[in-house]
């Protein structure tokens, strides 16, 4: 009598999808970090040189930072979150394209290659975020966050906003070729109209509700009240955000499900 010698038990979809992403995970650590000389380290000199470049900038202007908070912290707090709403958009609006050669493979869908990239995004995002709080620390400043569970709340509920845009973005893009030109070009203003450098309160009160239509507002200054001690925002809402965050999920998905055959096939 013979016996297998390999495990013919099917797997489930989900064991599929793990196996998937895993892979494509470690394929995106060696084609997107190895091709710099400084390897993986640039993931840290990029946000380390913007959010000094603006130190410098706004640090020359007020020595005393935004209400008594030292500018390189009020900056971290603002810039390192809307870096990963950045990066996760971009990154995810180009997953496709980057493994259309993959997609030949039946195990292989568009929507691993959204967690690939967003999983490494996530890392990345939280190693640059340790690192440059322990820079701050070592140099004196108090940057450890007053109100964690509130920080880790909120840049929960960024993440699944940033995931959730940069799929929209991503079929918009397949779909629309002539788009793509102008979602990249989205998001320098949108830096600027985010309060990333600048409190919500330096704006003034009559202009304030057309910010606060902006997600991102929310999120930056729900962040930023649980890092900064004594910082305050009373116009932003955490049911605005989540009530965003969950409709923007839902036309994600829906959108994801009614042209994932269509992704493959253009």
């Amino acid at each position: 009598m013979h016996k297998p010698i390999l495990n013919q038990t099917p797997r489930t979809p989900v064991q599929v999808l793990r196996d998937v992403t895993f892979g494509l995970l470690i394929r995106e650590l060696k084609t997107r970090f190895g091709s710099y000389r400084l390897g993986y380290a640039w993931a840290l000199l990029d946000p380390l040189l913007m959010i000094s470049a603006f130190s410098l900038i706004f640090g020359m202007r007020s020595q005393s930072g935004f209400g008594g908070v030292p500018v390189q912290v009020f900056i971290t707090a603002g810039y390192l979150p809307f870096m990963f709403f950045n990066k996760v958009v971009s990154q995810l609006k180009s997953a496709v394209n980057a493994n259309m050669g993959l997609f030949c493979y039946r195990q292989v869908t568009p929507f691993a290659t959204f967690i690939a990239r967003f999983m490494l995004e996530v890392m990345v995002g939280m190693m640059v975020g340790i690192i440059l709080v322990l820079g701050l620390l070592w140099f004196g400043f108090d940057a450890i966050p007053a109100d964690p569970l509130q920080v880790i709340l909120g840049y929960l509920l960024l993440m699944v906003f940033s995931f959730s845009l940069g799929i929209v973005f991503c079929v918009i893009g397949k779909l629309f070729q002539e788009a793509n030109k102008f979602l990249d070009l989205l998001m320098m203003p949108l830096m600027f109209i985010s309060c990333v450098m600048y409190p919500l309160a330096a704006i003034p009160v009559q202009y304030q509700h057309w910010f606060l239509w902006n997600p991102l507002v929310h999120a930056l200054e729900l962040i930023r009240s649980g890092w900064i001690a004594g910082y305050s925002s009373p116009s932003v809402s955490w049911a605005y955000f989540a009530s965003i965050t969950l409709l923007l999920l839902t036309f994600a998905m829906s959108c994801y499900r009614l042209n994932h055959r269509r992704l493959i096939a253009s």
